[in-house]
């Protein structure tokens, strides 16, 4: 139970939670590999802002003759913004590695509050104008997590931080930090000091709220997005989501007209060596190679033949299927579609064409799952389940195959020797 307890906490710190990366994990760890570059050179410039802050405090205080007063109530702000310079190299030197892990983004974030709420002890306390950096840091939070409840949790931690300041400056816990330049006695008066932890409490939560609105917001755009486009952008063939929608048309009209329809799924063997072994660029240059191989080989098994709604797509990072809908292979339309055995061949010949195919050095096998209708199925929602049933098989058999599913239903069999 401990052991189990204890592997699902370690699964909840990490992206891609599977041992053997798909092109999909690799796809999510590059990109927040990006969000987090992001971050990264975001807290690069606040750096910079801050030090030329701090020269032109050094040049105002030259001129009024308090240089000296002003260095010493910086002195432990400098060392935080040392600190702040040493671990972002670290998170830069470590962004690859701690790829994987969702907790250390968060990491950076918690360790950003805490040097913000030096600097805003040290610049005042209530009276500090470096609060607002909170609000950047809450931002590049929905930027980097992509999830409301951290960013609520993280305006919480912001809050309590904030207020330990406030509240523990007024009640004597922490001495009051007084700036050459600032005057005022205002953070002695419980009024005032309630006041402004209010302003900055409802401006911190009203900034969580727009962020998570803003992440939500995001995503549904993002998977409508996906769902809508026609075309995956990686490799230039049919998305997923427009396979399912053709399929579904087609396998309604194949029963509707007698004929045959066939579905192909293709998925490459032991992918993540290729990544493990030659890097993702390489495995990304793989896909694409594959992707447009697959095209041409449509193209030619359909003689070019300008109508066909045959289609080549990718279902996920390494994995992709071919519909075939018609018959073509007189460069016109047949009647009866494609028949199983021809179906059968052209996904032998694909196979064993991969398995020959340098991929830039490189060479790599696929398992081949094929279903038919009608004659592994008459239901064409089970359609593709058969195909993976198939593409199970391939794959259990040692790969670089084509399997196809077995007969199950007498029903079936009797209507596919029909056609």
């Amino acid at each position: 139970m401990f052991l189990r307890l204890w592997s699902r906490i370690k699964r909840s710190f990490i992206i891609a939670k599977r041992q053997q990366l798909t092109q999909d994990d690799v796809n999510a760890l590059r990109e927040n590999q990006q969000r987090v570059s992001l971050i990264i050179s975001a807290r690069w410039l606040m750096i910079v802002l801050f030090t030329l802050f701090s020269l032109a405090g050094a040049i105002t205080f030259w001129a009024d003759a308090s240089l000296t007063e002003f260095f010493s109530s910086i002195v432990i702000p400098a060392n935080a913004l040392i600190l702040v310079i040493v671990y972002n190299v670290i998170f830069l030197r470590l962004n690859n590695a701690l790829s994987n892990i969702s907790v250390a983004s968060m990491l950076q974030l918690i360790f950003d509050v805490m040097v913000v709420t030096l600097l805003v002890y040290y610049s005042g306390g209530v009276e500090s104008w470096f609060w607002v950096v909170y609000l950047l840091i809450l931002f590049a939070a929905a930027l980097i997590s992509q999830n409301a409840l951290k960013i609520w949790a993280l305006a919480l931690f912001i809050c309590a931080m904030l207020m330990l300041v406030h509240w523990g400056t007024f009640f004597g816990v922490f001495p009051h930090q007084q700036l050459p330049f600032v005057e005022g006695t205002d953070w002695q008066y419980a009024q005032f000091v309630t006041m402004r932890s209010l302003w900055q409490i409802s401006m911190i939560l009203g900034a969580a709220l727009i962020a998570s609105n803003g992440v939500n917001w995001l995503l549904n755009l993002v998977s409508y997005s996906r769902e809508s486009q026609l075309i995956d952008t990686r490799t230039g063939l049919y998305s997923h989501a427009f396979l399912r929608r053709t399929q579904e048309i087609e396998t309604h009209r194949a029963l509707r007209d007698g004929r045959a329809l066939h579905l192909i799924l293709i998925d490459i063997n032991d992918f993540a060596a290729v990544n493990t072994r030659f890097g993702f660029e390489k495995g990304d240059l793989v896909i694409k190679q594959l992707s447009e191989q697959l095209q041409s080989e449509l193209l030619a098994f359909d003689n070019d033949y300008p109508y066909s709604s045959n289609i080549a797509a990718r279902i996920s990072g390494e994995e992709f299927a071919l519909l075939l809908c018609e018959d073509t292979s007189d460069s016109y339309l047949g009647d009866q579609g494609l028949s199983a055995e021809d179906a059968r061949g052209f996904a032998d010949r694909l196979c064993n064409l991969i398995a020959r195919t340098d991929y830039g050095g490189i060479s790599i096998t696929v398992s081949i799952g094929l279903a038919s209708l009608p004659l592994d199925t008459l239901d064409p929602d089970e359609l593709g389940e058969r195909a993976d049933e198939a593409l199970g098989r391939a794959d259990l058999e040692g790969g670089n195959r084509v399997a196809v599913p077995p007969l199950r239903d007498l029903e079936v069999a009797i209507n596919a020797e029909i056609l």
